[in-house]
């Protein structure tokens, strides 16, 4: 509806708790069994909803095909060398071309690629709001075990758009739309992403970050980030490269109505700030007359959404106060 060409028959975009992890390797066959391996765990809990694979250049067959026509994943790897693309879109929509809640989506570049300096690759990972509801622990356990599996330089989780595999591009504005209203939503196309980040600049903070053990003591070391993060309402888990930090039992969505600045999320984003990337890439230039995208000094906004002056920090752990402590029924028990 907020395009030119107005309304049309499939789901563009939808809501849903997700997880991204950026690593490197994806090319390496070591690596590519740890992809399987999230995948099995991810078909395990969530294998019945899924209903499409899509595949960005795949040597043969469609680029979209029934999930229950299509062959194994360790099957697809077997038959991929390390300079043929890896990419690989799971979906739950009803239509082929509908956004879904139930998504798992990784891509690598080519091996000479990643060779040549395109060194990150990335896993994202959905679920629906009311899954976290009913198993409080299970994305946390998820996202950790991921981190493990491909050692993760970084990634985060919580509140994201998900969009359509096929029409992501011109779904792009509806994102940035709601993006300006509600800033706990993770926005912009992971692939491109993942070509602006370095193995040690990361996106965005959110209800899980996961950071590599440099990245941990460029930030001052475990105890700094602790002392600026209490056990109260953080919780640090070790997934081998890194850590992972949990703010709060559950994702905050951060509404400008209510509060887009939610201490839980602007403490980390303080603690971790001088390591976000200074690049981003959440959305492709449009120069037609559609609605504008995160791009250039918009896109600089979003990354920047969780700044505040270092004056006003004793204010928002003011705030933090009053947030709701995490509950052991909301934390692994790995929990550092």
């Amino acid at each position: 509806m907020l395009m030119s060409y107005g309304p049309e028959n499939y789901v563009g975009a939808v809501i849903a708790i997700t997880g991204t992890l950026y690593f490197q390797g994806g090319h390496t066959t070591e690596r590519r069994q740890a992809i399987a391996e999230c995948f099995d765990a991810y078909k395990d809990l969530a294998g019945r909803n899924l209903k499409w694979l899509w595949r960005e250049e795949a040597p043969s067959g469609p680029p979209c095909q029934p999930y229950n026509k299509a062959s194994p994943l360790r099957e697809m790897f077997n038959k991929l060398d390390e300079d043929d693309l890896l990419n690989f879109h799971y979906t739950s929509g009803i239509k082929r071309d509908d956004a879904s809640m139930y998504t798992s989506f990784v891509n690598a570049p080519r091996g000479w690629k990643a060779r040549k300096g395109e060194k990150l690759s990335v896993l994202r990972f959905s679920l629906p709001y009311l899954d976290i509801v009913e198993h409080p622990r299970r994305f946390q356990e998820m996202f950790v075990d991921f981190a493990r599996l491909l050692d993760a330089e970084h990634g985060h989780g919580g509140f994201g758009f998900v969009l359509s595999s096929s029409k992501w591009d011109q779904d792009q504005p509806t994102e940035a739309f709601v993006a300006r209203r509600v800033a706990g939503l993770d926005i912009g196309e992971p692939t491109f992403m993942a070509s602006a980040l370095t193995p040690d600049t990361f996106k965005t903070v959110g209800w899980l970050t996961a950071i590599n053990e440099r990245m941990v003591e460029a930030a001052g070391g475990i105890n700094a980030l602790r002392s600026e993060l209490p056990p109260a309402w953080f919780a640090f888990y070790d997934y081998g490269n890194g850590i992972v930090i949990q703010a709060g039992n559950e994702p905050d969505i951060a509404t400008k109505e209510l509060d887009d600045k939610p201490p839980i999320y602007v403490l980390p984003n303080a603690a971790l700030r001088s390591l976000r990337s200074p690049e981003q890439w959440l959305h492709i230039d449009n120069l037609s007359k559609d609605p504008p995208r995160l791009t250039g000094a918009a896109g600089d906004a979003w990354m920047q959404r969780f700044d505040v002056p270092d004056e006003a920090l004793l204010d928002v752990k003011a705030k933090l106060l009053d947030w709701p402590k995490l509950t052991p029924a909301h934390t692994l028990d790995s929990a550092r």
